[in-house]
This record gives structure tokens, sequence and C-alpha cells, in this order.
């Protein structure tokens, strides 16, 4: 079974289907949690005034070795943008709740137009759109073919010839590779279709070009400059680079700020060219060095509108490495955005 973690309300609701179906709103789910792992979620009456206390001890019964809970007000008409329905009943369920050891961790409303927190009763509303990436593509983005998926072990050949490499490598080539790792990361993409398949008509072998990329994504910079070359080409990462030498981290904010899918939209077709180039390299890393690669093609597929996709890469990355603080960082932002916004609000065409 597939351990699904949730970090953000969006994560949360996107699985609400799955987990109670398509509950009749108006009506009320509670998702119980015992040691951070949820139990069976119940559907209850939405409550009024006079109901505040039966359906506070429905939850505490049918949530029974639980220690917090989640509270989700499905909601008939739309939210809009004046005070979410039902506040002051949702907060005397909670209160009751909380009153009893029973941590409410969530209050949240669910309507026909958006959704919302009652712990931020006077935030903006979160629109549905993101909510329904619970499959690839994001809405209304053709799927191109052939696109991968997200990466799994590779062919026993092209592992052992990279896992050689990486074996073989010296220090003093890789400190080199570091003085210039756009050009070591481009050859690595470039050459990625022939992996296993030896040293082609120069001399250089697929393999070994991975190798030494694998090596430098390790570092988080290069691993950043790996993204935005897939992203937004050579140009783009060597004006990063040396921006990066220059201003430190007004070039990194910067750079942020497009990895979380703002800005023009890139190049379809190279970004869709990295992408498969990268799972290559990805699925021939050996397991234990895979999870930075695997955030480097998590970012395009996320790029690409493939958020589920996306989140899937992050989740294997955390899998092999916890501690890799880009790969939880890569689910949050997918779970909180669902696609860039050139995916979601494309230019209109002149």
């Amino acid at each position: 079974m597939e351990t699904v973690r949730i970090r953000t309300p969006q994560s949360l609701l996107r699985l609400l289907p799955h987990l109670v179906g398509a509950p009749e709103p108006p009506c009320l789910v509670a998702l119980p949690f015992a040691g951070g792992r949820s139990g069976m979620p119940m559907v209850l009456d939405l409550p009024d005034r006079s109901a505040v206390a039966a359906t506070a001890r429905a939850v505490r019964g049918g949530a029974r070795g639980a220690d917090a809970v989640v509270l989700v007000a499905c909601l008939a008409d739309p939210l809009g943008t004046g005070a979410l329905p039902r506040r002051l009943e949702l907060a005397r369920v909670a209160e009751r709740l909380e009153r009893a050891g029973l941590r409410v961790l969530d209050a949240l409303a669910l309507g026909p137009d958006s959704w919302g927190d009652y712990a931020a009763p006077d935030a903006a509303r979160g629109p549905l759109a993101e909510l329904d990436l619970l499959d690839d593509p994001a809405p209304g983005v053709p799927l191109p073919a052939p696109i991968p998926g997200a990466p799994e072990t590779g062919d026993d050949r092209s592992i052992a010839a990279v896992l050689g490499w990486i074996d073989a490598l010296g220090v003093a080539e890789v400190d080199a590779a570091r003085d210039d790792p756009i050009a070591a990361l481009e050859l690595a993409v470039e050459l990625a279709p022939g992996l296993g398949s030896g040293p082609g008509a120069l001399g250089v072998d697929p393999a070994r070009a991975a190798a030494l990329a694998i090596g430098l994504v390790w570092s988080p910079p290069v691993r950043d400059l790996a993204i935005e070359l897939a992203l937004d080409g050579v140009d783009a990462a060597r004006a990063t680079l040396a921006a990066l030498d220059r201003d430190g981290d007004v070039a990194g904010d910067a750079a942020a700020a497009r990895f979380l899918g703002t800005g023009p939209a890139p190049d379809a077709a190279r970004l869709l060219d990295r992408l498969r180039r990268w799972s290559a390299i990805a699925e021939a890393a050996p397991l234990e060095l895979r999870a930075p690669v695997l955030v480097i093609v998590g970012f395009l597929h996320f790029f690409a509108g493939r958020g589920r996709t996306a989140g899937r890469c992050a989740e294997l990355a955390m899998a092999i490495d916890p501690t890799l603080t880009m790969a939880p960082l890569l689910r949050d932002i997918v779970d909180a955005k669902g696609a860039p916004d050139w995916v979601l609000r494309p230019a209109d065409p002149e």
C-alpha cells in the first residue's frame, strides 16, 4: 500500500473524493488521526446550533483511539468572499473536541466555487482549479506523446555502467567539472539517449557523463542550475551563475520565484526533450544516488503541468533520502500550486 503524506489543506482536499467518495452537501466530513496516521473517515450532517453537542459526541465516538481530527464542511452554496458559513457551529464543535482531548488539526470549508480555512476566515479563498490536479496533465493541457512518467529502475547494463564510472571518477575530475558545471550537465543530457551503449564515435562514454552529472547535482546550486538549464537554456543558466558570483542571495531569490512557476512560458519542445533525457539519467542512477536526479525530473514534470507525477517524484526522492530538503519543497509547491502560471493561465495569443 502506498503511503500518502498530507502536507497542506490542498493535498487533503484533493484526497477527499478518494476517502469518502462524493459526499452530498451539506455535510461534515471528519477524518481522525492517530500518531499521524489517518483512520476511518466519517460523514455527518452539517451541524446547526442545536446539534453542536451531538455532532461532537458522534465524532468522538467514531474516532476512538485517535488523538486528532480534521473537519471539512462540504457546503452546497458558493463560498464567495463573505464570512464562511457555519463558522460559529464548527468552532463550538472544535472546542468540545479539544476539551475531550481530541485536537482539531484543521477545519476547512469546501464549496462548489472554492475552498476556505476556518482558521483564516478573512484570507483569500482557494480556487477549486488547484484541487483538480489528481490526474495528469493539468486540466485543459494537451498530453504530448511520448512523455515519461516518474522514473523507475532502468536496465541493469546502464546502471552497472554508471556505477562503474562513479567508482572510477577521481576527485580531480569532479573538481574540474565543478569549475564549469554547465558544460558537464549539458554533455550528460546530450548523451543520455546512449546510456548503456558504451563509448560513441568520439570515445566519450554516456555513462561517464551521467555519472559525473549525478555526482555534481548533489550540490544544491548545481541542481538548481540543471533545472534552469532545462527550463530556460544555457544563456539563462550562465547569467544566473554570474549573478550568484556577483550578487549572492539576490540571484537565488530570483531563481526561486522562477521555480514556483512564474514568468514567461518556457519552450515546450525543449522542456519535454530535457524531461525525457533527465528521466533516462534518473533510471540509470543507482538507487542510493537517485534522489537529487528525481528532484530535477520532478520539477520538470511540474513545469510541464504534471503535478501528480511531480509529487510522485518528490515522494520517491524523500523515501530514498529523507534529508534532501528540496524534495519536500517540491511536494509543497505542487500541493500549493498544482501547476505553473503558464500552464494554469496561459498568455492570450496576440
